[in-house]
């Protein structure tokens, strides 16, 4: 059984794809004034308006998982920032939806996560933190042979992260940067366990804490002609404590030993896995931003995943 949410979409939710790391490294560099504006006469003693400061920037974002012969899941988010000299700080509200193959039985979840954040840029090291609060609904439960039943236990669940990430932007020329960046993050959710149909036992819930840890390094080009877009690649290495999840025992009641109520044990078996992505920024006017983004994971124990998110992001 996979991982409740997958670290990048959180991290994606809650950043709500943020803009390369080479976009906070570097201004865009002036243009040179041709030699016609240079002897010119000045046609007005005004000068040109300033423009105005933008330090609050919404941004709506979406994305699909999708992982090889399993379920896919889908996410949106929105999140608002504001920056505060070289940092910033956000809150953000994403629902993911993601369903896990269970005893025969797949069992739909909706996740509801808000997220506070803040960061920066300081002479080019970056770094980030957040911690999120959300609930786990659980859907119906689909039997393999048709129909599906609600939870005769708990109908939703707590769900708890933080995390943080550092790291730091190379400028290798007036238009290349590299970053490396190391991030880690704690998640604490539940399961819900079916019973057996048939049998009269009560669903219950298996508690799933979850540590992950990454390391990725991330080339960035800008083009366009002010150098205001951006196209990254990145390659990672991740780890979790929790890729896959086995019910071991649980709670009885003395009842003819038949589980009733409480916790049941799980035993998680840790994972690390490669993964590759691509990214892009585009400045579609002074206050507009896109962001594109794809990857794709490697030697997953739970299943490979092939992911892909959009952006818009609106500075005011």
């Amino acid at each position: 059984m996979p991982r409740m949410i997958p670290a990048c979409l959180l991290m994606a939710g809650m950043a709500a794809l943020p803009a390369a790391p080479a976009a906070r490294a570097q201004e865009a560099p002036a243009e040179p004034a041709s030699e016609v504006e240079a002897t010119e006469e000045p046609k007005s003693e005004t000068p040109p308006e300033a423009p105005k400061p933008t330090p609050w920037t919404v941004t709506a974002s979406a994305g699909v998982s999708n992982r090889d012969d399993g379920p896919d899941g889908s996410w949106q988010a929105l999140s608002l920032t504001r920056q505060v000299g070289r940092g910033y700080v956000r809150g953000g509200l994403m629902r993911y939806h993601g369903t896990l193959i269970q005893a025969y039985t797949a069992l739909p979840s909706d996740y509801y996560v808000g997220t506070l954040g803040a960061g920066g840029n300081f002479d080019n090291w970056v770094v980030d933190g957040w911690a999120s609060y959300g609930r786990q609904d659980y859907g119906r439960i689909t039997r393999e042979w048709g129909g599906s039943r609600e939870s005769t236990g708990a109908r939703s669940s707590a769900y708890y992260a933080m995390g943080g990430d550092f790291g730091r932007i190379f400028p290798l020329s007036p238009r290349w940067f590299v970053t490396p960046t190391v991030v880690g993050s704690y998640a604490l959710g539940r399961l819900l366990r079916p019973a057996p149909d048939f049998t009269g036992l009560v669903d219950l819930e298996t508690r799933e804490p979850t540590w992950t840890l990454g390391s990725t390094v991330r080339v960035d080009h800008a083009f366009g002609r002010n150098a205001d877009h951006y196209v990254g690649l990145s390659v990672s290495r991740n780890w979790t404590s929790n890729a896959v999840s086995q019910v071991t025992g649980g709670q009885f009641e003395d009842l003819n030993d038949i589980p009733r109520s409480g916790l049941l044990d799980s035993q998680h078996t840790a994972d690390a896995w490669w993964e590759v992505g691509v990214s892009a920024n585009m400045k579609l006017t002074d206050r507009l931003h896109l962001d594109l983004y794809a990857s794709r994971s490697f030697d997953a124990l739970a299943g490979n995943t092939t992911s892909a998110g959009v952006s818009l992001r609106r500075s005011f």
